[in-house]
């Protein structure tokens, strides 16, 4: 039998994953762990028992999953703490950290709702023997009361990771919230929209490379990428981009491309501002490789003698599963 073990990137991923070979284990022994990476094939898995972990589940162990032949549980917990443990215990920008979690995310939605894999988020009163009872349940495995004793003795309760507020600011709170938030809750509740908000902080520049973009740049100059990244990642579907951008008085009429790419390109649109101020541009484009990251482009499409122009956010919504 498979069990599988799931979760985002966190500190409370590390306790659920040890909680549940403990629990196998009772009735399997020293059963096998087996981690597997977004490209691994699953011929390990094919003729033994096994516990299969995984932060970023491959496309052949999301699909062997499918069928619900393989029970499975999945462990999230609130974006902040699991972009604040990424920064923390890796040395990772918040971007960095954000492209960590957000491809867990992505790589997990073919996953979702599915009858066989049990969702566990960590609320703020959730404790160990609560989960351990849970996990018992779900994978039918008897847990006698003095060996649930003796598991939450020795994992200890699922604690929430303690964020330093001088390596994760409120800044950071606000953005891991804003591109991640939304994702999670989809897996909890489908009237939640699947989406991300992209706000322009993660975003480079265009004329800096790898340096954090300005809200406003120069278009003044040849035409080239203003704006560029910030290869965060989309799950498997059909999405609609909105950028929410600004026009001088002297950028009125500039011709303007936006693409995203991922890794070939996936969709692009042509605009030009009618007037000065704030407008959105709207296009859309199909994920079909949720293990790379998409990367956005926003362009002048002509040289310009003067103007300025803004990119406040782009808002990503899931339209539609794959054509």
């Amino acid at each position: 039998m498979i069990f599988l073990a799931l979760g985002m990137p966190s500190q409370f991923s590390v306790w659920g994953f040890e909680a549940l070979r403990r629990i196998v284990e009772l009735e399997h022994g020293g059963i096998e762990t087996i981690w597997f990476d977004r490209f691994d094939p699953v011929h390990r898995l094919d003729s033994q028992s096994a516990i299969a972990n995984a932060y970023f589940p491959s496309r052949a162990l999301s699909d062997k999953c499918l069928p619900e032949k393989s029970l499975g549980v999945f462990f999230t917990t609130s974006p902040v703490e699991a972009t604040a443990y990424q920064m923390t215990k890796h040395g990772s920008t918040v971007a960095e950290a954000l492209r960590t979690v957000g491809c867990s995310l992505a790589l997990m939605q073919p996953l979702r709702g599915r009858r066989n894999i049990l969702m566990i988020d960590q609320a703020p009163a959730l404790n160990a023997s609560t989960v351990i009872a849970a996990i018992a349940r779900h994978f039918r495995i008897s847990v006698p009361g003095e060996a649930a004793v003796e598991i939450e003795r020795s994992i200890g309760p699922p604690n929430r990771f303690k964020i330093d507020g001088s390596q994760f600011s409120e800044a950071d709170e606000s953005i891991a919230t804003l591109v991640l938030g939304n994702a999670i809750g989809h897996f909890h509740d489908p009237s939640v929209p699947l989406k991300s908000i992209w706000p322009h902080r993660v975003f480079y520049s265009g004329d800096k490379p790898n340096e954090e973009a300005p809200l406003v740049t120069e278009a003044t100059g040849a035409s080239r990428v203003l704006y560029y990244g910030p290869y965060f990642h989309l799950a498997e579907g059909r999405w609609q981009a909105k950028l929410t951008l600004g026009f001088s008085k002297d950028a009125v009429g500039l011709p303007m491309k936006v693409a995203a790419y991922g890794p070939g390109l996936l969709g692009e649109a042509n605009f030009r501002a009618r007037q000065e101020g704030i407008f959105s541009a709207r296009f859309n484009f199909s994920v079909t490789e949720p293990e790379h990251p998409v990367e956005l482009h926003v362009r002048t499409e002509e040289g310009a003698i003067e103007g300025r122009i803004a990119l406040g956010q782009v808002e990503l919504t899931w339209t539609a599963a794959k054509n």
